[in-house]
């Protein structure tokens, strides 16, 4: 595991040497939601840039996003890309977790590759070996069933650090300074509008699933 960390951080610091500019995005043309946003689908459909939308199916071991359904209606109907995404929790076995957003994925036409989203608000990391152990077979059970490693979003530099595990698959970077010195990726969350989370994708084609 040390040594694992050890070459994270090594790749982190020859990141920082070929990108100077870390803190920028070009554009935004994706959007990511859950039942805490309200969405004003006409400005989005008005924004010709935005192509894809994320949102939230499931957390933990039963919690149902409310207005999954219902966001993934309106984003089908403004043309965009759908994919769903759960909230791993540290408490909670990785099958339990499993099981409940597959419940969801099944009724929820989607287009893109699932996301697990791993953060610090209402987990424990202090024991990274357990946390590591319940994400990676997470992530196989994903794989297994999608065909393909889910994407990992992450919101800190504290997950970065003590989660070599999400390092296996393609990731989902908040705007945290530096995001663009992380390996492998693949979307960039950068800013804020309009309450709603705005996202960039340097090729969405990566981002569908086949």
């Amino acid at each position: 595991m040390k040594k694992k960390k050890v070459i994270i951080f090594l790749l982190l610091f020859i990141g920082a040497f070929f990108y100077a500019k870390s803190s920028y995005v070009p554009e935004f043309n994706g959007i990511d939601i859950s039942h805490h946003n309200k969405v004003d689908w006409e400005k989005i459909k008005k924004n010709n840039a935005i192509k894809f939308c994320y949102i939230k199916a499931t957390e933990g071991k039963s919690f149902r996003d409310p207005m999954c359904h219902k966001h993934a209606e309106r984003a089908k109907e403004n043309g965009l890309y759908v994919g769903l995404y759960h909230y791993f929790r540290t408490d909670v076995t990785p099958e339990a977790q499993f099981e409940n957003f597959k419940r969801i994925y099944d009724k929820v036409p989607s287009d893109l590759i699932p996301v697990i989203d791993v953060e610090q608000n209402g987990n424990n990391f202090s024991d990274t070996d357990f946390v590591n152990e319940r994400l990676g077979i997470l992530i196989r059970l994903f794989e297994e069933s999608f065909g393909c490693k889910p994407i990992i979003y992450t919101g800190s530099w504290c997950c970065l650090k003590v989660i070599p595990t999400i390092y296996d698959c393609p990731l989902w970077v908040r705007f945290i300074k530096g995001h663009n010195l992380v390996p492998n990726t693949t979307i960039k969350q950068a800013a804020i509008i309009d309450n709603i989370d705005m996202d960039y994708c340097k090729d969405i084609n990566k981002i569908i699933l086949r």
